[in-house]
């Protein structure tokens, strides 16, 4: 494992704010910090974690580094939370690029290290072409048979979408489109009839 040794140690200031440990994920950690009230996990992003931003503008600096490595550093209450390239070797980042993120203790451990993170092994997909044809009755409730139907649709598609990214070993829904709508009076009034067939491709 890399050792982060700074070439001109310092002592630390009092009164830090105190980096948390969050859980970004089953089994994975990132530490994080309160800059203008956002929670900022990875200091080469932007607020919205969408856009490149230098480190500068959340207080970081440039630092040495035993074995001519430089970094971005901040000092935290619990520790120093370091920015640096993919190779950990330079402070020089690339917006075409995910900077690494590493949480240094206070007694020199590498609490976190978001580039010996380890990718899951990819796993080619067994694909199937799944079409259901749903009729459903419903009470109009004031409702015209057109708002109703679009209605129906809407409940659906929320459904699947939930199904989408909810956890589970289920098949995983990776896109579905509806077919057709219609609605067929029915001969009780204030109800109507929804068929349509959805496919769902999985």
């Amino acid at each position: 494992m890399t050792q982060w040794s700074e070439i001109n140690p310092r002592e630390r200031s009092g009164g830090l704010q105190a980096a948390v440990r969050r859980q970004s994920r089953p089994g994975e950690y990132r530490y994080t910090f309160v800059h203008d009230e956002l929670e900022i996990d990875d200091p080469a992003l932007d607020a919205s974690g969408r856009f490149f931003a230098s480190p500068r503008e959340y207080g970081f600096v440039i630092r040495g580094f035993e074995g001519g490595k430089t970094a971005w550093a901040r000092d935290f209450a619990n520790g120093t939370m370091l920015v640096v390239n993919p190779d950990a070797q330079s402070h020089v980042l690339s917006p075409k690029g995910r900077a690494r993120i590493l949480f240094i203790g206070q007694d020199g451990a590498v609490l976190q290290d978001t580039g010996a993170v380890g990718r899951p092994e990819q796993r080619v997909p067994e694909l199937a072409t799944v079409r259901l044809t749903l009729t459903a009755t419903v009470d109009l409730n004031g409702l015209s048979q057109e708002a109703a139907r679009a209605q129906l649709i809407r409940l659906v598609d929320r459904a699947v979408l939930s199904a989408q990214s909810a956890p589970g070993d289920g098949v995983r829904v990776l896109d579905h489109a509806f077919d057709s709508a219609a609605v067929v009076s029915g001969e009780t009034p204030g109800t109507s009839n929804t068929d349509f067939s959805q496919l769902l491709d999985l």
